[in-house]
């Protein structure tokens, strides 16, 4: 007898199920797609613990009739496809038929649907890919599908599942893209009874924008629309002063679908390509609309990614596209979304205060700027003097001169609007440490690198890199030792995020406090940042709380065994003196002072070098006085 036989139905629908729904959040995904193929002008989606035990989509589009609200389970049964020729131009979101036979055969599934003007709805029961009911029953107009119990069935699936946290911020990452994608649908996400996401469904895309990415991301969007030969590509392009350590908002629509694309991203590098600091990331929501002709969505399970017929074309379109708009910009500036007639922002409402009860569920409080005054709840700036000294009292006298001579004159001067004022005169300064045992200060290079002479060396120092190590090696003794503690805000400082960030943050909660913050969240897009790493006066609440972010989106698995020292370096870097930042000479000395007790004074927390030598003969060598 032969040994290959034909699998069951239950095992060959758990089998696709590992393809299609590989967490809660591609559950809400399909659910989803399939509402906005409906019709539906509006997309409830409810769920509880992550979506595990419960998703619950509601949408008022076209219903079905009785039998094709049991066919819809089928393997493959779909309604947007005949023939094989109609994948050739798939205009619709879902189209492969395999969705709702995967997730009833890893789940409980009840459905209710009723076409418009129907007396009577239709209710089927699906429980682990078998039919335990399909009978007329009263419903609304429209379609609910609940889902219960997800990978009940399945253990192996379940116990990869992340926090509920976790998952909750999967799903509300899904709704927000979905909903970003079709503004002209209103989409509403409750999570365990709180709303956490109500779009206006306006069609007016800025108002989408401003409700997923808050205030502030919408009046710094520059609007881009842009043609090139069969391609519209339209959308907004942030500021690249405000450009992120991760690609989460870096966003691509094509024909409705968001997707993952190589060609977009290397095309938005490109396009922002000396604008920013490298391994930085600008906010860019992007629509590509193309003919379907021309475009492949049936390469991947969870239709996530697409084959272009011409890459090459579609990376100039979204260059040129981003460029024509960003050649225009200049730092500083924003285009505020609502001084075009054609996007306004909506009016905000609701509670702004940290210190008030919690904000009413889906409202946004608008988080005030760093540097604001104190009753903002934002730490004021101190001058870049605060910055340093070490553990221990590093005082000027640290620092003698060799030679007589008149007071240094400070090249910070806040008058000269951006311009470095001539570098002081050349003098000697010793340090209490080996490390630059007898330095001569010559000036700052381009703003930003610290010029010395060291007895037969030409030395080189990256001022921010400088710092951001100081602060690290800083920040890291004290968590090694378990003296890192929160110190309280007298105000306490808001800030808006998304709900992944809110999944992030709640998910991490131990190690975010580990790491010295106090945090409670105020509604569904706002957070209050209560208490900082003490002793760390010239952090920005914010700023060091957004760099915290950044680390952990990029560690939505949470497998990283070192996560609480990324956490630290990205808040070094968020508060080190920035390049292009005016020191003066005691600042320099103190630097130098700083580097000289350290582990490894050679290495920002990131790997890139802080000084570089050069010897004099190597310099005589280049200019040929020696051989």
């Amino acid at each position: 007898m032969g040994h290959i036989r034909t699998l069951d139905i239950q095992t060959a629908n758990s089998i696709a199920a590992g393809e299609v729904v590989e967490r809660p959040a591609s559950v809400v995904k399909e659910l989803c797609e399939n509402a906005m193929d409906a019709g539906a002008s509006s997309i409830s989606v409810e769920i509880r613990n992550g979506g595990v035990s419960s998703i619950q989509v509601t949408d008022n589009g076209r219903g079905m009739d009785h039998d094709d609200a049991l066919a819809a389970f089928g393997r493959h049964a779909t309604s947007k496809l005949r023939t094989l020729s109609d994948l050739d131009a798939i205009g619709t979101m879902g189209f492969r038929g395999e969705a709702l036979a995967s997730i009833a055969a890893v789940s409980r599934v009840t459905l209710h649907t009723r076409q418009p003007g129907s007396p009577a709805g239709t209710r089927v029961r699906i429980e682990g890919g078998q039919q335990m009911e399909h009978a007329v029953a009263g419903c609304p107009e429209g379609t609910t599908i609940e889902v219960e119990n997800l990978f009940y069935n399945t253990p192996a699936r379940y116990k990869f599942l992340k926090k509920d946290a976790t998952e909750a911020g999967y799903i509300g990452d899904v709704v927000e893209r979905l909903a970003l994608s079709r503004p002209d649908i209103s989409f509403r996400l409750v999570a365990n009874g709180q709303e956490q996401l109500r779009t206006p469904g306006n069609n007016d895309l800025i108002s989408a924008v401003y409700t997923v990415f808050g205030k502030q991301a919408a009046s710094e969007c520059i609007a881009v629309e842009h043609r090139h030969e069969s391609l519209l590509v339209t959308g907004f392009a942030g500021i690249p002063e405000n450009a992120r350590s991760n690609r989460s908002r870096q966003i691509l629509h094509v024909n409705g679908r968001a997707v993952q694309s190589k060609v977009f991203s290397a095309a938005v590098d490109e396009a922002y390509r000396n604008r920013m600091m490298k391994g930085k990331h600008p906010f860019v929501l992007m629509r590509l609309e193309i003919p379907p002709n021309l475009v492949d969505v049936n390469v991947h399970p969870q239709k996530l990614e697409v084959r272009f017929w011409n890459d090459g074309e579609v990376f100039l379109a979204i260059l040129h596209a981003l460029k024509s708009v960003l050649e225009t910009h200049r730092p500083g500036e924003t285009q505020a979304a609502g001084e075009d007639d054609r996007h306004s922002i909506p009016s905000q409402t609701g509670a702004t205060d940290a210190t008030s009860s919690a904000q009413p569920a889906g409202e946004r409080a608008a988080p005030p700027s760093d540097g604001e005054a104190t009753g903002s709840g934002v730490l004021p700036q101190p001058g870049i003097q605060s910055w340093l000294p070490v553990d221990g009292e590093v005082a000027a006298s640290a620092f003698s001169s060799t030679e007589t001579q008149p007071p240094v004159p400070s090249v910070r001067d806040d008058k000269t609007d951006g311009q470095v004022a001539e570098p002081p005169a050349p003098y000697v300064v010793q340090t209490a440490d080996p490390f630059f045992s007898k330095a001569r200060y010559i000036g700052i290079a381009f703003g930003t690198y610290v010029l010395l002479e060291d007895r037969e060396d030409l030395v080189l120092m990256d001022q921010h890199a400088a710092h951001e190590r100081i602060l690290f090696e800083r920040l890291l003794k004290r968590a090694s030792s378990g003296s890192i503690q929160a110190q309280s805000l007298l105000v306490p400082a808001s800030m808006e995020i998304t709900s992944r960030e809110a999944g992030l943050l709640e998910a991490r909660r131990e190690k975010i406090e580990e790491a010295g913050f106090q945090f409670d969240f105020l509604g569904a897009h706002a957070v209050a940042v209560r208490a900082i790493p003490g002793n760390e006066e010239e952090l920005s609440s914010t700023k060091a709380l957004r760099a915290l972010l950044d680390v952990l989106a990029d560690d939505l698995d949470g497998k990283r065994e070192d996560i609480k020292t990324e956490i630290l370096a990205s808040i070094a870097c968020k508060a080190a003196i920035k390049a292009g930042d005016r020191v003066d000479a005691t600042e320099v000395k103190a630097l130098l002072s700083g580097l000289s007790g350290l582990e490894n004074p050679y290495q920002c927390p990131h790997g890139r070098p802080i000084l570089f030598r050069m010897s004099r003969r190597e310099l005589e060598k280049r200019f040929k006085r020696i051989v």
